[in-house]
């Protein structure tokens, strides 16, 4: 096996390790001050529309994704129909409101988010 492929398979083993144990092998290293992996990102703003966002969002993408955005109400509309037409659960007539919830959080004035950084893990 050369140099590269015994390397990765030892990552592939460090990484199979940490998902079935949810801890890194002894001696890995680690930063102590960076939050474990799995930590939960923020949730999106309490709202009206809080509980579709977070069933017709949150299945596929994090609450990150959502929160770092700065899109305008057109963007928005755009992005809401094109996600309906993906499978996401909005009922038609709920799509303005939703659309409406998102925009006041996340518009292009939005700069209230802060990415949550996670450890690395290293063998």
């Amino acid at each position: 096996m050369k140099g590269w492929a015994r390397g990765a398979a030892a990552a592939g083993l460090v990484v199979v390790a940490v998902l079935l144990t949810g801890q890194a092998p002894a001696g890995s290293a680690r930063d102590e001050v960076l939050p474990v992996l799995g930590t939960e990102l923020g949730a999106l703003p309490a709202g009206p529309m809080k509980a579709l966002a977070d069933q017709a969002c949150l299945h596929c993408h994090s609450s990150d994704m959502i929160r770092q955005q700065r899109l305008t109400e057109k963007q928005w509309t755009a992005e809401v129909t094109k996600m309906a037409g993906w499978g996401a659960a909005v009922p038609d007539d709920q799509k303005d409101a939703l659309v409406a919830y998102l925009f006041a959080h996340f518009g292009p004035d939005n700069d209230g988010f802060h990415p949550v950084v996670a450890k690395p893990i290293a063998p």
